[in-house]
């Protein structure tokens, strides 16, 4: 029994540790696996999303006062989800929409599983900083900004390689084709804000005609 333990314990940490910093170090090997050999474990996707989302919260509520200017009062658990998982969805449905032209090889599931993974050092090095940021003086606070930024870069490069490796993309045709997935995605969300807005039309439409009816009959 314990041994069965040990290697469950093993395998998680294997997976959501191991995993994501060898595809940090060895990005086409890597990336290449992800897809390939069926070593992105789809929980470990969910899992980041979810404390992605954790880390959102716990920033907004419990960053130091010298960052923090948000009003507890007004925090909203979920709008803060929708934040962080609309871009997410946003960028898989535009990449896949986009690479679907363009011959790629990665699903939508591939797509998904590698932008959570590529959440991993904005998680890992986020939390950490969410305390250091309770002790930290004025002059300090550049530090913050720092590691914030190198953990978004790091991100971009983890999406970047990602994309190249599950779509089986050159150099050149990877960012032709985040080229084309920054405009899926500017086009999905004018569809959504012009649908959006059509149906508040079609409310208001309705809420006018009962208006309407209620005052001539009763």
């Amino acid at each position: 029994m314990m041994e069965k333990v040990k290697l469950a314990v093993k395998t998680f940490l294997q997976d959501m540790f191991a995993h994501p910093l060898y595809l940090i170090t060895h990005p086409i090997k890597g990336f290449y696996e992800f897809k390939r050999e069926n070593k992105a474990k789809t929980y470990v996707a969910w899992v980041y999303l979810a404390l992605m989302c954790l880390l959102s919260m716990v920033q907004y509520l419990a960053n130091g006062f010298i960052i923090n200017r948000n009003d507890p009062n007004r925090f909203n658990a979920y709008l803060t989800i929708i934040i962080v998982v609309a871009p997410v969805i946003l960028v898989t449905v535009g990449n896949w929409s986009a690479t679907a032209l363009m011959d790629g090889k990665g699903t939508m599931s591939d797509i998904f599983k590698l932008i959570c993974y590529s959440l991993f050092p904005v998680v890992i090095i986020g939390f950490p900083l969410v305390i250091i940021s309770n002790y930290i003086t004025l002059e300090e606070v550049n530090f913050i900004n720092i590691m914030s930024l190198i953990s978004m870069i790091i991100m971009g490069y983890m999406v970047f390689f990602g994309f190249m490796g599950i779509h089986e993309y050159s150099v050149s045709k990877n960012i032709f084709s985040i080229l084309a997935t920054i405009l899926a995605v500017a086009v999905i969300i004018f569809i959504c804000l012009l649908f959006l807005t059509l149906i508040q039309q079609f409310v208001s439409f309705i809420i006018a005609i009962y208006k309407e009816i209620v005052f001539r009959f009763f």
